[in-house]
């Protein structure tokens, strides 16, 4: 595949959007601080009790179960941030299952 630089970037919003991805990325920011706040003291706080071994923790491998839930639980919060972005319209639809995403 050749890549031409010359050609234009892609606009994946317009302009009027920016607002809706610049709230997208500090909620993501945010949520993502107080979980990852959480995750480590309530790391520290398992080992402390004896409950947990960090390198077990680190180490971890789910069985096929915990990861096809894991896989789920992914695709749908992905489709939750990333349909942030899309119109009021085609996010009920998804919601409502009348599109595929």
């Amino acid at each position: 595949m050749t890549v031409n630089p010359a050609a234009p970037r892609p606009n994946y919003l317009p302009e009027d959007r920016l607002d809706d991805l610049a709230r997208v990325v500090s909620e993501l920011t945010s949520q993502l601080w107080i979980l990852k706040d959480r995750t480590i003291v309530l790391e520290k706080m398992l080992a402390e009790a004896g409950v947990v071994d960090p390198a077990r923790l680190d180490g971890y491998l789910p069985d096929a179960e915990t990861a096809a839930v894991l896989a789920t639980e992914r695709d749908a919060y992905v489709s939750r941030v990333f349909g942030a972005v899309l119109d009021h319209h085609e996010r009920v639809d998804r919601a409502l299952g009348n599109v595929a995403g």
